[in-house]
Parts: structure tokens; C-alpha cells; sequence
């Protein structure tokens, strides 16, 4: 559980620093940070083991 929410806390944090970057104009940096989240979720929910 602890796990779980320093995980969103680092999230949070992550897409804050994307929004920052679309905002001021780096979107390079915005389009490799969004690559990144995308691909790190995607990892995240594959190897979660599915509770029922």
C-alpha cells in the first residue's frame, strides 16, 4: 500500500515537471517525458498481479 502512494506521489511530481515543460515551450522534452510516463504505466499495470 505504502508502495502505492509514493509511486503516485512520484506520478504527480513527474506530470507536474511535463506540465511545466509544455508550458514554457520545451516540447521536446515534453514529448520524451510523455513517451517515458506512458511506457512506465503501461510497464506498471502488465507486471501488477491482478487482485479479484
Amino acid at each position: 500500500m505504502i508502495f502505492s502512494k509514493w509511486l503516485s506521489a512520484f506520478f504527480v511530481i513527474f506530470y507536474a515537471v511535463l506540465v511545466w515543460a509544455v508550458f514554457s515551450m520545451r516540447n521536446m522534452l515534453a514529448m520524451q517525458m510523455m513517451a517515458i510516463g506512458m511506457f512506465a504505466e503501461a510497464l506498471l499495470s502488465f507486471f501488477k498481479p491482478n487482485k479479484k
